[in-house]
């Protein structure tokens, strides 16, 4: 796809431009940075956050992997994965636990996370998370749901 000029004088160019991008990523930044109270809050470095859970051989049994900071004071869980054939019993609770942890001494206040319809949401409602949206046919037939938490250092 090249550039197509519409009826107002733009031209809209298609093309992947890694130049532009940090250019209108930075404009937003900006933007936001003004109009924003994230400023007052102590700024921590945006880090990964990953956890493995490995059994007595060093074979991963199950695993975490997050971020924290990319939003000021937020941990945000991207993925949790436990061996099938140790589930339900506490893994998966010990994992986001743990994450939880971590984050509340990097200075995040609260988590975040999205889950599909058959990944278990109750999982999260279990361990205090409050549901904020959903979003249905993501992928189509599929729903997506967002929780989140107020994380504690206990």
């Amino acid at each position: 796809m090249g550039e197509e000029k519409n009826s107002e004088g733009f031209v809209f160019d298609h093309r992947v431009d890694e130049q532009r991008e940090d250019y209108v990523t930075n404009q937003l930044i900006a933007y936001n940075l003004a109009h924003t109270t994230a400023h007052v809050i102590e700024q921590h470095e945006p880090l990964p956050l990953h956890i493995y859970a490995l059994d007595a051989g060093g074979a991963i049994r199950g695993g975490l992997i997050g971020r924290t900071h990319s939003i000021p004071q937020w941990l945000e869980v991207s993925v949790i994965w436990v061996d099938e054939q140790i589930r339900q019993h506490g893994l998966g609770r010990r994992l986001m636990e743990e994450a939880e942890r971590e984050a509340w001494q990097r200075g995040c206040r609260y988590a975040r996370l999205a889950t599909g319809n058959y990944q278990a949401p109750e999982f999260y409602e279990q361990l205090g998370y409050s549901l904020y949206g959903q979003l249905e046919n993501c992928p189509p037939g599929e729903t997506v749901y967002y929780f989140w938490k107020e994380i504690s250092p206990e």
